[in-house]
């Protein structure tokens, strides 16, 4: 029987879905309301792949504020796998990896860490989406060409679920295919579990609102589509005003902000139908 014990590091920009990530990974219900790391997050995870394959990851989400810089570089060593996660709406998270992945190998010391995952989270918010494809493409084939080895890349939702499960199951299987290469034993052990670890991913396909006409001739969205839609924009709000606190920015700058999101989101605003006079205070 062979046990396998892996510490995984999730590294990224702040707000990017690092801790909702995991949180989601281990059943934990994702909250509304965004709470800051504190310089690390620790959570175990046993996957029983056979009766003869175990592994257990030691999942520890690093807080990506600078303050924490020093707490963070202690937590490196003895880590065989790092997950490095943006925004895909906010393209300065995705110029930000090159800046983890040097964090990360520099405090390495033990030289334990062979494999990045690149995740590009919260596409449910696809509609948004800023992230630079090009600069995507180059930084994968730049950091494959420094590891030596295909960059894994999957885009996640930590809102929904989607991908989540995916992502740890490839991790695990580049893991096992690493630590098989000088064992027969565990290249059989591995052999007998590719079933269960070789899942594609697959994108949801995009949701159609059922549309009912009324007598004005306008349409009116599905309420559970509505609903949702508006879920989301609650849950980026909620980011929106803890990076802002974080970063002390008064009041009436948050105000502003938080205006200039719901105008660039008016259309999902106007599709609920509300008038000011209809609202009740």
């Amino acid at each position: 029987m062979a046990k396998f014990i892996w510490k995984l590091v999730i590294i990224g920009d702040p707000a990017v879905g690092k801790t909702s990530i995991r949180r989601k990974y281990l059943g934990e219900t994702t909250i509304k309301e965004y709470i800051y790391t504190i310089g690390a997050d620790f959570a175990t995870k046993r996957i029983k792949l056979s009766n003869n394959l175990t592994v257990q990851y030691q999942i520890f989400d690093l807080a990506g504020q600078p303050k924490f810089d020093k707490v963070r570089s202690s937590f490196y060593n003895g880590a065989q796998a790092a997950i490095l996660v943006y925004d895909i709406t906010n393209n300065t998270t995705l110029k930000n990896m090159q800046k983890w992945v040097s964090e990360a190998k520099r405090n390495n010391e033990d030289g334990s860490l062979e494999t990045f995952v690149m995740v590009g989270n919260k596409i449910d918010l696809q509609d948004n989406k800023k992230s630079d494809d090009a600069l995507l493409k180059k930084f994968l084939a730049d950091l494959s060409r420094e590891m030596g080895h295909d960059i894994l890349h999957i885009h996640t939702s930590a809102l929904t679920g989607e991908n989540i499960d995916l992502l740890f199951k490839k991790i695990t299987e580049k893991l096992l295919i690493s630590a098989s290469k000088n064992s027969p034993t565990i290249q059989k052990l591995v052999k007998q579990v590719e079933s269960k670890l070789t899942v594609k991913e697959q994108p949801k396909p995009a949701i159609k609102p059922k549309v009912t006409v009324i007598e004005s001739g306008k349409t009116k969205v599905s309420p559970s589509l509505l609903e949702r839609r508006l879920d989301i924009i609650e849950l980026e709000i909620n980011h929106l005003k803890s990076e802002v606190k974080e970063l002390k920015i008064d009041i009436d700058h948050l105000t502003q902000l938080v205006l200039k999101y719901l105008h660039e989101n008016k259309r999902i605003l106007e599709e609920l139908n509300l008038k000011t006079n209809d609202i009740n205070y």
